[in-house]
């Protein structure tokens, strides 16, 4: 008797944790259950799988089905748009929303381009993950890495930023020259000579290339 009681009580208890477990689960998807990876393991695990498509796809007769799966790693890695922001500078102030956009699309597919034609040559071993920085509150973080290449090795400084419980890139330090700094020189040069328009008709022709 006591045995069946004890089953009984012990069935209602399960079943109410469960009912508990499935509600938590429809309000709070699992990604926010666990914690986002930590900057550095971003990092080390972007780096894996395009020495992985790389590995797989080798050679020009692969070259698309190695670019598609290095923009497809990329993509939720990097914030572009964060990205093109920064790179734009003050300038991002002075133009409509639609050329916001049309901006962040073509300097995302060109910044893209330019990436992924110097990562399809990696292989395993060519780049070790040194450290992370957390900075900002567990906001932004520097993640160090170390290249060699031709017997040389050079650092890749990889920033990121914390959204939505997950780390992505938005600049990369190419022996302490950031790309944003870099691009964004570049541009306001251009935009006081040719006007941002101009600016637009330069990048489309570089991202059509």
């Amino acid at each position: 008797m006591y045995v069946q009681e004890f089953k009984k009580k012990y069935m209602k208890i399960r079943n109410i944790l469960a009912s508990i477990l499935a509600f938590c689960f429809v309000l709070f998807p699992q990604s926010s259950w666990s914690e986002a990876n930590s900057p550095k393991q971003t990092v080390q695990e972007t780096l894996d799988d395009i020495v992985a498509v790389v590995a797989k796809n080798k050679g020009d007769q692969n070259k698309k089905a190695r670019r598609d799966g290095l923009r497809a790693i990329m993509n939720p890695k990097f914030d572009f748009a964060k990205m093109a922001q920064l790179s734009l500078g003050l300038h991002w102030n002075t133009i409509s929303e639609t050329e916001r956009q049309e901006f962040i699309d073509v300097f995302s597919n060109l910044l893209s381009k330019t990436y992924m034609t110097k990562v399809e040559t990696v292989e395993a071993g060519m780049v070790s993950v040194e450290s992370e920085r957390i900075e900002e509150g567990n906001q932004k973080a520097v993640v160090k890495t170390l290249v060699k290449s031709k017997g040389d090795f050079f650092p890749i400084d990889y920033r990121l930023i914390n959204q939505n419980n997950a780390w992505r890139v938005y600049d990369v330090v190419i022996e302490n020259i950031g790309i944003v700094v870099n691009y964004r020189n570049e541009f306001a040069s251009i935009i006081r000579k040719d006007t941002f328009a101009g600016l637009m008709d330069q990048l489309r022709k570089k991202s059509v290339e």
